[in-house]
């Protein structure tokens, strides 16, 4: 069922909203190229995004604005993933599924906001990590199944945010650049920014969002520090109304994540490639650094 969603939202990149800059794309999270399978250890996200045209073609007035559509799949996982000992389990068993949406607006190429909206369920057999995870491990890996012992329930979920990006060219192809971010509803409540110094010949800020308006072949580079206010998130801690969760764990309030990263355009293709190195997400996690990986690949459309 999920296969058969992501090839009608291919297909579909085809036959709907023609006009404008159109995009697909894939970015993939994981921990695997570290050797490594453990807290949050996969995310898969499959994009489609269109630039809507506007009558004043002017920078000044918020004219360019882009829509985004998202698939997107999230799964948490345990240190010790054979385990069904509750008192060995650092890290809550955990999948989220979602169908996201996104509008930007951007006045001139370096500031910028959106909104977002996304809808999904939790639970290893409704988000269908369980299953793709295990797939992946026996027929792939040629690794045993993970045992998902006491994974968050089953429960559908609803969540909003608003984004401001911003940038301030500093000398040269270097420049300072800001993400700032606040998401709230039943899955995930926090206050994120993501700052740092962009250095290369793409314009505006490619390692934010995604943009449609300034096209240009070339390769930037991004390092800087991601750092999360947390106020409530169900893959952690289960739901905020009720206790549902099975293990006594606690969530961080705050967290940290190093990133360094790079993005090459080449005619009608975006590839970038994203490290992070993340503090711990629970207070008691038995290792508390976790590296993971984003490679994303993007083909414009028109």
């Amino acid at each position: 069922m999920i296969w058969r969603a992501v090839f009608l939202i291919f297909i579909g990149g085809g036959t709907s909203l023609l006009f404008g800059q159109r995009y697909v794309g894939l970015s993939v999270d994981n921990d695997l190229y570290f050797g490594i399978d453990r807290y949050y250890s996969s995310g898969i996200f499959i994009k489609y995004g269109a630039l809507k045209p506007q009558t004043n073609d002017s920078l000044g007035n918020f004219n360019y604005s882009s829509s985004h559509w998202t698939l997107g799949q999230e799964i948490n996982t345990p240190s010790f993933r054979l385990t069904e000992d509750l008192d060995q389990i650092d890290y809550p068993y955990n999948g989220w599924l979602y169908l996201g949406y996104e509008q930007q607006y951007f006045s001139q190429l370096n500031f910028g906001y959106g909104w977002g909206i996304q809808l999904g369920t939790t639970g290893a057999e409704a988000s269908f990590a369980k299953f793709m995870q295990n797939t992946y491990h026996i027929y792939v890996l040629g690794l045993p199944p993970l045992t998902w012992a006491y994974s968050m329930p089953q429960s559908f979920h609803l969540n909003v945010e608003t984004v401001l990006y911003w940038g301030q060219p500093l000398q040269g192809r270097l420049k300072w650049v800001q993400e700032s971010s606040l998401r709230a509803g039943s899955f995930r409540t926090q206050f994120q920014t993501r700052f740092g110094f962009q250095l290369g010949n793409l314009e505006g800020l490619p390692f934010f969002g995604q943009r449609l308006e300034a096209q240009t072949d070339g390769l930037s580079f991004f390092t800087g520090l991601s750092m999360i206010a947390n106020l409530h998130d169900y893959s952690l801690t289960g739901s905020l109304f009720r206790s549902n969760s099975y293990y006594p764990l606690q969530a961080e309030r705050f967290r940290a994540i190093l990133q360094g990263g790079v993005i090459w355009q080449a005619s009608q293709w975006r590839f970038s490639s994203l490290f992070n190195y993340a503090s711990p997400f629970i207070t008691n996690q038995r290792i508390k650094r976790h590296p993971y990986l984003n490679i994303s690949i993007f083909r414009l459309l028109n």
